[in-house]
């Protein structure tokens, strides 16, 4: 990919945003950015953390395997999120998989280089330390929908913060393209694939939404806050 548009795109970034364009230059001559298609594995449990990885475009999904051989999705992430930031808090190797679920564009750089970057930036510390924070605090209000709601409430809550994470404001509405399957729903809600449709036809019925696999609107913006 060619190093203006490696650039540009961390210009895009509001994590990155503060950051003196020297810095931003030599932070993009050491980084590295792909194109990931959909369904490719970033990183697996027991691998080395020593990477962090800046989505531009694209969603990744990241999920827990248990003991028994569960598998529960924490988050899914969207364009300007970091994902891999656990190492700047020591830990040693991944816990979880990191797997694209809709074309990605990723920009990575070692552990020790973007430190020595927030050592050297204020704001880019500060910018980093805020998103960390908002992530547990995202991952913890997830845990608690598995925890205290139904599945019905958990597939809810979770479509209303799809559309506030990716959803485009329009004038009749808020739509994401493109749309999830319901067994990607079923998988992020720890839900049946039958409950999702079943919730997703109810809730067309009352004019709340319309989907399909090219798009996921939301008619009524007031029950996105609700």
């Amino acid at each position: 990919m060619a190093e203006k548009t490696k650039l540009w795109y961390l210009h895009g970034l509001n994590i990155l945003k503060g950051m003196e364009e020297k810095s931003l230059k030599l932070l993009s001559s050491e980084s590295h950015m792909r194109q990931t298609p959909k369904k490719e594995i970033i990183y697996f449990p027991e691998e080395a953390s020593d990477t962090i990885y800046f989505l531009k475009e694209g969603k990744i999904k990241i999920s827990r395997i248990s003991e028994d051989g569960r598998t529960t999705t924490l988050d899914l992430l969207g364009p300007g999120e970091i994902f891999g930031e656990s190492s700047l808090l020591g830990q040693e190797v991944h816990e979880n998989i990191a797997e694209v679920v809709e074309d990605a564009i990723i920009c990575s750089i070692g552990k020790d280089r973007l430190q020595e970057f927030m050592n050297a930036s204020p704001q880019l510390n500060l910018s980093i330390t805020k998103f960390m924070g908002w992530k547990i605090r995202k991952i913890e209000a997830h845990v608690e929908d598995l925890v205290f709601k139904n599945a019905q409430e958990r597939i809810i809550a979770f479509l209303r913060r799809y559309g506030n994470t990716f959803g485009k404001e329009l004038v009749d509405g808020i739509i994401v393209r493109p749309f999830l399957t319901h067994q990607e729903i079923a998988d992020l809600t720890a839900t049946a694939r039958q409950t999702v449709n079943m919730v997703l036809n109810d809730l067309v019925g009352q004019d709340k939404i319309k989907y399909s696999r090219r798009y996921f609107k939301i008619l009524d913006k007031n029950w996105v806050n609700k």
